[in-house]
């Protein structure tokens, strides 16, 4: 479905994806409500990231 290239791109995508959500967590620490909702959306895309790995493996 998808070649290797490919494979490591979104893995590139998704590792950037993961740092925004790291700096908008820290930015949003006295927001309970903010907080909760990126590291939900956090939460997520780490299944996404272990997923693929196991896709590369």
């Amino acid at each position: 479905m998808f070649t290797s290239e490919e494979l490591l791109v979104i893995k590139d995508a998704l590792r950037i994806a993961d740092e925004e959500y790291i700096k908008l967590i820290e930015e949003n620490k006295n927001s309970k409500t903010r907080l909760v909702a990126f590291n939900r959306k956090q939460k997520k895309l780490w299944l996404v990231q272990n997923k693929l790995k196991k896709i590369l493996e």
